[in-house]
C-alpha cells in the first residue's frame, strides 16, 4: 500500500469517527493520474456540478 493510500484510509477512518457521512474530493477533469487513484480507492463520480470563476490565471509565466 502507498503512501497517498495510506493517507487517504486514516483521513476517511478519523472523518468517520466525528460522524462525517460524505467526503466530497474537486479534482480536474485533466488530471487522470489523480482521477484513477481515486477511483482505485473506492471514489465515484457524482452527478452534480461545479462552478468556479478564475479571477486569475494558474498559469506560470514563461
Amino acid at each position: 500500500m502507498g503512501i497517498g493510500m495510506m493517507m487517504m484510509k486514516e483521513a476517511e477512518k478519523l472523518l468517520s469517527l466525528t460522524g462525517c457521512p460524505k467526503i466530497n474530493l474537486q479534482v480536474r477533469t485533466d488530471n487522470l493520474d489523480v482521477i484513477r487513484f481515486y477511483e482505485a480507492i473506492g471514489y465515484r463520480r457524482d452527478d452534480v456540478v461545479c462552478l468556479g470563476k478564475r479571477l486569475k490565471s494558474d498559469e506560470f509565466p514563461k
